[in-house]
């Protein structure tokens, strides 16, 4: 099967099964989506604070410390259901995408299996298979490129000009190799969550399989990081909408016009915010069905070695 065949397939399957998209990749979404906004926007204040924007006294992780104590000393009452519920948005936000990724693919895999899977019998299966992956997903965001680019934001931030240049270099190598490792680790969730197969061996397989597979595996990947990248651009032009209707808000006269401003800021802003989610959703969705039928069919071909080969062109003659 050729990989437009797949591709094609996997995107009918994502437009069949609108339960996946709203459990598996809307509702995650949202706590992702968010958590990306927010940290965005911190990297944005911090470097407008930061020596090399601005000589502030106080960076912008004192001023939110700051807010944050003072609005807990001004409402005292509201302290503990605050730190509740930011302790379970916290737990949600690290467990939930990983639960919901294994119970995505579960389900894909047996629904292209031939066999009867819910979205019920999806977090059931994903449970079995949730521990190691977690532990997966936790060693290999270590080298992720994201991982490094904030890492590298830090350094230019915190330590200024001259140390981001010296340490520049290894930062471009340790990129190089995220971009490696996350390309020889194509497979490697999917042995875990499919085969139930332990963390290394799966790192292992996957490598091997995509060094035997690689022309796929790399067009695969190439056009899935496109369909990625423009994902992206079209969540950041929602994300500004709200963000120009509330820079407008904050020129508006005092009083009642600049309430309303907010307010139309925060509405759009939470439109926004669902219609990114979902976007990303359906992404998540079609992006897990690819590689799903990838790799059920590579993993179902038999490798010949080279003497195999001589032996069937031996007995064909």
């Amino acid at each position: 099967m050729s990989y437009r065949t797949i591709i094609q397939e996997a995107w009918l399957y994502t437009q069949q099964h609108k339960k996946l998209i709203y459990w598996y990749g809307f509702f995650p979404s949202i706590f992702t989506t968010a958590a990306g906004v927010m940290y965005l926007g911190y990297q944005f204040f911090a470097f407008k604070k930061s020596e090399l924007f601005d000589h502030a006294e106080k960076s912008f992780m004192n001023d939110v410390i700051d807010f944050i104590f003072r609005y807990f000393s001004e409402h005292g009452d509201q302290s503990v259901p605050l730190i509740i519920v930011a302790v379970i948005l916290g737990l949600i936000y690290l467990l939930l995408p990983t639960l919901t990724q294994a119970a995505a693919i579960q389900v894909i895999a047996r629904h292209r299996n031939g066999q009867e899977a819910s979205v019920g019998d999806g977090i059931k299966y994903g449970l079995l298979s949730y521990l190691p992956l977690f532990e997966y997903h936790t060693v290999i965001k270590t080298f992720g490129v994201f991982t490094i680019l904030f890492e590298s934001a830090f350094v230019l931030r915190n330590l200024g000009l001259s140390v981001f240049q010296t340490l520049l270099p290894i930062f471009i190598i340790f990129m190089i190799v995220g971009v490696i490792m996350s390309l020889l680790f194509t497979y490697a969730d999917l042995y875990i969550i499919i085969d139930g197969e332990p963390v290394m061996k799966s790192i292992t397989k996957s490598a091997k399989i995509v060094v035997l597979h690689w022309q796929k595996t790399f067009l695969i990947a190439a056009l899935m990081m496109i369909i990625g990248i423009r994902i992206i651009i079209q969540i950041l032009l929602l994300i500004l909408v709200p963000a120009l209707v509330l820079f407008a808000a904050s020129y508006m006269a005092i009083g009642a016009l600049a309430q309303i401003g907010v307010i139309i800021a925060a509405v759009v802003g939470v439109l926004a915010l669902f219609f990114a989610a979902y976007l990303a959703g359906v992404v998540d969705i079609f992006s897990y069905a690819v590689w799903t039928y990838t790799f059920l069919e590579l993993t179902q071909e038999k490798e010949l070695s080279a003497r195999d080969a001589a032996l069937s062109a031996r007995d064909a003659a």
